[in-house]
């Protein structure tokens, strides 16, 4: 098993990565909140202790952006679907 994170991952690739006692993976919920409504999104996410907190951060952020409608911006702010710009 890889310690790098997947965007989505299916129930059955968590199972397997569960019960694998060799994987450095495990789940964490992380929150990403919208800068302009205070909108949170709280998610879980498959993360190692290798990864530092802006990687575990990174990795939520490109799930929402890639699969619900999130924007991040370059001044490091997140908007939900209903405040990214069109």
């Amino acid at each position: 098993m890889t310690d790098q994170p997947t965007s989505s991952l299916t129930a059955e690739t968590v199972s397997a990565i569960l019960r694998d006692p060799d994987s450095p993976l495990y789940p964490a919920q992380i929150t990403v909140f919208c800068d302009h409504c205070g909108f949170e999104a709280t998610r879980d996410y498959m993360v190692s202790d290798s990864m530092a907190s802006a990687e575990r951060l990174a990795a939520a952020r490109t799930h929402l952006v890639e699969n619900e409608g999130w924007q991040h911006d370059e001044y490091g702010d997140d908007f939900c679907p209903e405040h990214a710009s069109a």
